[in-house]
């Protein structure tokens, strides 16, 4: 009988080889499903800008095609009532979702050092709709938007820098050094070194930065003009274009 139970037992060497490929099978599969996990919440965060950008157009509807406006500065004054995160929580309750599952902004629960402000949104909309930049604007209407399909009109707002808590980024600004200045500014790489972005069209696309903001070095005469491989920010721009912008 000992010899049978001997005969139908695991050896050692036997159980550390079915150890050993267990821990290789776990190796192999881990990266993919961390992959399949941050995949999920890339689409979630998408599915959530485009849940705002439908709240934004519905509030164009009923406020004679207004959009939204900012309130919330970067590490600076508030205007609560002008914030957008405010302006559509009221029509929309619970129903807004404004945070992305990959935001880990210390910043949800404890403030910015300087201010009382807490981050309120994973997302910001540019200053292009808020004021008028170099004699161009407010782009502060559905309707003043010429090429909706090619015009950012929200990004992935940056989780540890003073813009953390606010609801609005700054592009007019970037070009005097866009790597240094943006990612202050724009969570860039979120989402697989890639961020969502929104168009006021309604669509929603994961980028790289630089698909969305690129200076054209050899062309640009620095500081008089500034020529554009991308710039999907300034509605002003054509995309793909040499229009110069004097900053």
């Amino acid at each position: 009988m000992n010899r049978h139970a001997d005969e139908r037992a695991f050896t050692l060497v036997e159980l550390l080889v079915v150890i050993s490929i267990i821990a290789l099978l776990i190796a192999i599969l881990l990266p993919s499903l961390k992959k399949a996990r941050e995949q999920t919440k890339e689409t979630v965060c998408a599915s959530n800008l485009r849940s705002l950008l439908l709240a934004v157009q519905e509030y164009a509807v009923s406020n004679n095609d207004y959009l939204v406006t900012a309130g919330l500065s970067h590490g600076g004054n508030v205007d609560e009532q002008a914030a957008w995160i405010n302006t559509l929580k009221t029509e929309y309750g619970n129903e807004l979702v404004a945070r992305c599952p990959s935001d880990k902004s210390p910043y949800w629960e404890t403030p910015w050092p300087t201010t009382t402000q807490e981050r309120r949104t994973s997302f910001a909309t540019t200053y292009y709709t808020v004021k008028e930049i170099g004699g161009k604007g407010p782009y502060n209407r559905f309707g003043l938007i010429r090429r909706a399909s090619d015009t950012v009109f929200m990004v992935e707002l940056a989780e540890k820098t003073q813009f953390a808590v606010a609801d609005h980024v700054h592009p007019e600004d970037w070009w005097s050094n866009p790597d240094v200045l943006a990612v202050e500014q724009v969570a860039e790489t979120r989402h697989r070194d890639r961020a969502n972005y929104s168009f006021f069209d309604g669509h929603v696309s994961p980028y790289r930065f630089s698909r969305t903001y690129e200076i054209d070095l050899a062309e640009s005469r620095f500081p008089q003009y500034l020529y554009f491989n991308h710039n999907l920010y300034d509605p002003a721009i054509v995309p793909g274009g040499k229009k110069p912008m004097q900053p």
